[in-house]
């Protein structure tokens, strides 16, 4: 799977390309909800598995609004998140509730010991934090910073090891708030025409899961069009290389987002669902928490 090299078209004709490509995709939502705000998620298990102790997780960087990359930790390939920038201040951290409670594996006798972290972290956190239906405890990295910073709680030394498994994030793109842009982002076409990816890599005949392939042809733009066919290939497919398009309910963190009053519009898989992307819609009064 490689990117394509393609003459660069008007911008014009770009942009309404993707406009018409975006309107293939969402069906109604464009016209639906014109004054929204929309924001992009990424999230991955193979990532929260090693995410700490890590040196970006500081109570400085969590409360800075600054987009900025973060370090690639997969290696190059044509989907790859760690071309985006990110909002860490957006960005929603999720704490299991165990490791909150200080009960179970962390409780008296637990396998996890004793928490990097006191009840007094855990109720500051409690009275900033949303719960989502599995009682996972979530707050904004905005939120979190102050709380590490006045409780010395560190996520870039070592004793926060213990958290992995049991702390993870949902990465907020950085976007510009508009439906547009979430789209350009979480389909990978932000970059421009020259990032495409081609559906006929290694020669091998590849197509989009039904109904996307149907649809998808009526996008008039040939690189555009393979490029959003490799973004919705069968779960199967997508296993290797490539994405699975998903409905907004059976977005694998889908119960996360919406938690923080979040609904979302578009969401893709990519691998074994380890890993995945959502454009949501934002909470109508943002900041509420």
């Amino acid at each position: 799977m490689t990117s394509q090299t393609v003459p660069a078209p008007d911008p014009r004709e770009w942009d309404a390309a993707l406009a018409d490509a975006f309107a293939i995709l969402l069906g109604s939502e464009p016209a639906a909800h014109p004054a929204a705000g929309y924001g992009v998620y990424y999230a991955s298990d193979t990532f929260d598995e090693f995410l700490f102790p890590n040196p970006w997780a500081t109570a400085a960087a969590l409360s800075d609004r600054k987009a900025r990359h973060l370090p690639d930790s997969d290696g190059e390939h044509p989907f790859s998140p760690w071309t985006w920038r990110f909002d860490l201040s957006e960005s929603l951290f999720r704490f299991e509730a165990e490791l909150v409670a200080g009960t179970g594996a962390w409780g008296d006798g637990g396998h996890k010991g004793p928490r990097p972290f006191d009840d007094a972290f855990a109720a500051g956190l409690r009275a900033v934090s949303w719960v989502d239906e599995a009682d996972g405890v979530l707050v904004r990295g905005a939120l979190l910073g102050p709380l590490l910073d006045r409780h010395g709680v560190d996520l870039t030394g070592r004793q926060a090891e213990k958290l992995n498994g049991w702390l993870s994030v949902l990465l907020r793109v950085a976007t510009d708030g508009t439906l547009d842009d979430a789209m350009r982002a979480a389909t990978f076409t932000e970059r421009g025409p020259g990032h495409l990816v081609s559906i006929s890599d290694r020669g091998r005949p590849r197509s989009a899961a039904e109904p996307w392939e149907e649809r998808l042809g009526a996008v008039t733009h040939p690189a555009l069009r393979d490029h959003l066919r490799m973004l919705c290939l069968g779960e199967n497919d997508a296993r290797s290389e490539g994405g699975f398009y998903c409905d907004a309910g059976q977005w694998p963190w889908s119960d996360v987002v919406e938690a923080a009053g979040c609904t979302v519009v578009a969401g893709w898989g990519f691998g074994e669902s380890q890993a995945g992307t959502a454009v949501v819609r934002l909470p109508d009064e943002p900041g509420t928490r």
